[in-house]
């Protein structure tokens, strides 16, 4: 893959799946997209996937990674898959839960700018090591199933973050660039690339817009590239997929 390979630059064809807090399909900048609404719900010990008429976010999180993906991408279509409180917290079932759905279903993309943070020098706690052990199955799932995942890395130095730091999917980091259009290949343990993240101006909740910091709100950048790399070469391979961003990355920081 370099390149030269033509990219679908509107991601039309392409469901980007956003597992996040929810979204606000009121909001402006969301006015003209394609958007559809399911939610994680509790039942006894375990969690499924309903859907929903409205897609609702009281924390504001997924609606501004829903606003990034749809500047980029405005043809593509969005899945809201929400698995996060009012709080813009969750458990890692509900996380478990919606990430399973978003691979049975089968979307091109899934934009995960969320995971579970543990001490990047302390042993993973028992009530973590069940999670993640399923975060990476499911991670496997996916690159069988070729369902594309572009999740967040750390924001601070002294955590991992789970899935972000697997190597099965694209693992994203922030850098301090103005262009949105830029790409950094940055492989290391955490993550695979970096993208805008710093100030990044997106929606906010009441119907306005924000300046937004940290790798959340870099991940879907990246998942922009990827719904474009994927519409003008559909279901392909996760490596493949690398090294199309690579690409980019470097005719990025060159041009």
């Amino acid at each position: 893959m370099s390149a030269s390979v033509p990219l679908g630059r509107d991601g039309a064809g392409i469901r980007v799946a956003l597992i996040d807090s929810g979204v606000d399909a009121s909001h402006p900048w969301l006015a003209e997209a394609k958007l559809e609404h399911v939610g994680v719900e509790r039942v006894g010990d375990g969690h499924r996937v309903v859907a929903r008429e409205l897609g609702v976010d009281a924390s504001g999180h997924g609606t501004a990674c829903a606003g990034i993906v749809h500047r980029m991408v405005p043809a593509a279509r969005l899945v809201d898959v929400c698995a996060l409180g009012d709080d813009g917290r969750g458990s890692r079932g509900a996380l478990l839960a919606a990430l399973r759905h978003a691979i049975e279903a089968r979307y091109d993309v899934v934009n995960l700018s969320l995971g579970i943070d543990v001490p990047r020098r302390a042993a993973l706690r028992s009530g973590d090591t069940l999670p993640i052990l399923a975060l990476y199955e499911l991670a496997d799932a996916a690159v069988t199933a070729g369902v594309v995942l572009v999740a967040a890395g750390p924001n601070l130095p002294e955590v991992r973050t789970y899935p972000g730091k697997f190597k099965s999917l694209v693992g994203v980091g922030r850098g301090p660039f103005a262009e949105l259009e830029r790409l950094e290949s940055a492989r290391s343990e955490d993550h695979e690339l970096l993208a805008p993240g710093t100030d990044v101006v997106a929606p906010a909740l009441g119907g306005g817009e924000r300046h937004w910091t940290g790798t959340s709100f870099a991940t879907p950048f990246v998942t922009a590239h990827v719904a474009r790399i994927l519409a003008a070469r559909p279901r392909l391979p996760i490596e493949a997929v690398k090294s199309a961003l690579h690409a980019i990355a470097a005719s990025t920081v060159l041009g």
